[in-house]
């Protein structure tokens, strides 16, 4: 009979011997272990696809940033508004999020180019399972840079205007501008709008909005691809500034300017000296006979008008609308030959200007503004510019040109209205063309 050593030495080789349950025990001492490798490896997914994430941010920013960078008046902090702008359509979120735009790059192959935008996004993003060995969050970074290349053509019809309709033919308008686009910066649905018996011919067209040609009347040339849904067209001329003057002290004309001499033949003396303009205080009107204005500058205090058998002409001229003045019924079968300073002219800002309405001194107007109407038959050489305003062609107005731009709050071709312009004379007569915005593309 075994003794009492022998059972216990026995019961002690049984135990060391006996694996059942063992495999229990493994599982249960490396179940955290497993676990935290699971949880690791969904963190690490997690973590690309935040990279996926900012990097499209990265990419909509840069897009954006190099769109604003076309603009003349674009500045470091609009740039980097514009991008944060494409940035928070995209995912971008600033409490968890940073964005830097910088124009040109500081790294890569374009930093000698003013056209391209650099943009760095980064992401804190917290600790999960890893916060067991690594201490601090995780940033993720993307990097991407956009560049915009030259617009092919450019622009002789600008509307300003933000909202509405911005170019307008409508009516039995007839209108045709050769060798250039048609632009609008509305965001409406009818930035450029053809209805009725209305027919427009024009190279092409940029608009931020949307394109209305409900009676089929618009043509461009073979190869246009219009732009809708682009960015807006940046104003040439908002750097110009109105001369200033003293009423009644610097007025050559201080109760108006009026003519009404039927037959009448008469000349507005003036010195072709551009920083010397002859001044006229009140309105310019003429109904009868006619008036011809000598190279120059001209302010006019007023409106600009002209009625029955009014002749206007004059070459080489700028006239600068002020204090509220407008172009006020150029109608009763009006002839109107007026011509912009070339560069031959040496007029420095004024070179191609036509007519300027002073954006200082403009008052609003929602009806009749700067009509061209009645019968009036026109050559406008040069650019009219009309940033607060409407201007509007109609009621059987002929206008031939052979270097016509039209820059306005919205403009409207309508009633009988004939219009032909063309940029074929424009090298000439100082003018240079509206640029469009060019294409961007992601480089880096």
């Amino acid at each position: 009979m075994p003794t009492k050593g022998q059972r216990f030495q026995s019961l002690i080789k049984r135990l060391r011997d006996d694996n059942r349950g063992a495999i229990v025990v493994m599982i249960a001492l490396m179940l955290p272990l497993l676990l935290g490798f699971v949880g690791l490896g969904v963190e690490v997914g997690s973590w690309f696809q935040n990279k996926r994430q900012i990097q499209t941010i990265a990419d909509a920013a840069a897009i954006g940033g190099a769109y604003e960078a076309q603009n003349a008046s674009a500045t470091s902090s609009s740039i980097l508004t514009s991008a944060t702008t494409d940035a928070t359509r995209n995912g971008y979120d600033a409490t968890n999020d940073l964005i830097t735009a910088v124009n040109p790059p500081i790294s890569g192959s374009y930093t000698a180019d003013n056209s391209a935008v650099e943009t760095n996004v980064t992401r804190s993003v917290s600790l999960l399972f890893s916060s067991t060995f690594l201490s601090n969050a995780v940033s993720i970074t993307a990097r991407a840079v956009a560049r915009t290349g030259n617009s092919d053509s450019t622009a002789c019809v600008l509307s300003l205007g933000t909202t509405g309709e911005g170019v307008t033919v409508s009516g039995s308008g007839d209108v045709t501008f050769d060798g250039c686009q048609i632009a609008s910066n509305s965001s409406d649905a009818g930035a450029l709008t053809v209805s009725g018996s209305g027919d427009l011919t024009t190279d092409c067209y940029t608009v931020v909005g949307g394109l209305d040609d409900s009676a089929s009347g618009l043509t461009t040339d073979v190869g246009c691809v219009g732009k809708t849904n682009s960015k807006s067209v940046t104003d040439p001329y908002s750097g110009l500034v109105a001369p200033s003057y003293s009423d009644p002290a610097d007025c050559d004309e201080s109760s108006g300017y009026s003519y009404n001499i039927n037959g009448g033949v008469t000349t507005i003396s003036h010195d072709a000296d551009f920083s010397v303009p002859y001044i006229i205080c009140g309105n310019f009107n003429v109904n009868n006979g006619s008036v011809t204005l000598e190279p120059g500058l001209y302010i006019i205090a007023g409106d600009f008008s002209a009625g029955a058998n009014a002749d206007i002409s004059g070459d080489g001229v700028t006239i600068i609308l002020m204090d509220g003045g407008q172009l006020s019924n150029i109608n009763g079968n009006a002839t109107l030959n007026l011509s912009a300073p070339d560069a031959a002219d040496a007029v420095d800002d004024w070179e191609g200007i036509l007519f300027f309405q002073d954006p200082v001194t403009a008052s609003s107007c929602t009806n009749n503004c700067n009509t061209i109407n009645g019968g009036a038959s026109t050559t406008f050489e040069g650019v009219m510019y009309f940033p607060d305003q409407t201007i509007k062609f109609t009621g059987g107005n002929e206008n031939t040109s052979t270097c016509l731009q039209i820059v306005a709050l919205s403009v409207e071709f309508t009633g009988n209205s004939d219009v032909l312009g063309s940029t074929t004379g424009c090298a000439d007569a100082g003018v240079t063309g509206i640029a469009l915005p060019g294409d961007v593309d992601l480089v880096e």
